[in-house]
């Protein structure tokens, strides 16, 4: 059947227009997905699936013969994530804190955006601001998080968790007693590509000998502090 080219041209048209809104769909929901923060949520843990964080464990050794190979599933702690803090809650030494980053001279990290995470509130307790005692201890992680912001060459989308007091840290979704966050160590990171790729990097640092501490993957964000020590888990 002969089909006028007209018509042909009209259905070449529609169908081109057709894949052009499916991309621009497919777009869309991408950059919101990257822009979703974690949401709280409760995780049983079974007493099985207990970290392996022992100065005597080393993960990395089984990395080492073929370092572009995604890590093997180490045991890893329960899942930990906070409730999106509100927003202007006023804390605690908060002018002398921001100086005190502000004198770190980091490259990427904005004192607001280290402060933020404090003024969280889950089940009516708020989060505090690390005692001045404890201020320094941050300072290896904030640098090794800014380095990776300087490897990714990705801006950092917000940090998740940072200090937690004990009280507030009691009541986090498998958050452990003892937790590198309440020691003002402990970092979790969303950077504006995949969990995975930060993961990596940040493996990649360690290696190099810049920070030794401790990274989880998380589904949509990491884990990373600088214990003193290497230790690695994944829960995805």
């Amino acid at each position: 059947m002969n089909i006028p080219r007209s018509t042909l041209q009209r259905r070449r048209f529609l169908r081109s227009g057709s894949v052009l809104a499916l991309g621009t769909v497919s777009t869309l929901l991408a950059a919101r997905k990257l822009s979703q923060s974690p949401r709280t949520r409760s995780l049983a843990t079974p007493a099985s699936r207990q970290p392996v964080t022992g100065p005597g464990s080393n993960p990395e050794s089984n990395l080492a013969s073929n370092p572009g190979s995604d890590p093997p599933p180490f045991i890893d702690p329960a899942w930990e994530t906070e409730p999106i803090p509100p927003l202007g809650r006023p804390l605690e030494n908060e002018e002398s804190y921001n100086d005190f980053l502000l004198s770190l001279d980091l490259r990427h990290l904005s004192p607001g955006e280290i402060i933020d995470p404090h003024r969280g509130v889950a089940d009516g307790i708020e989060n505090t601001l690390p005692p001045p005692h404890l201020w320094e201890k941050l300072a290896p992680t904030l640098k090794a998080a800014d380095e990776l912001r300087e490897r990714l060459k990705l801006p950092l989308c917000r940090i998740t968790s940072g200090y937690r007091s004990p009280r507030y840290n009691a009541i986090i979704p498998g958050a452990v007693r003892g937790s590198y966050h309440t020691r003002n160590q402990a970092l979790d990171l969303i950077y504006f590509c995949s969990a995975r790729k930060a993961f990596q990097m940040a493996l990649q640092l360690r290696k190099e000998g810049f920070f030794r501490g401790g990274i989880g993957l998380y589904p949509t964000f990491i884990h990373l502090d600088t214990r003193g020590y290497a230790a690695t888990w994944r829960k995805v």
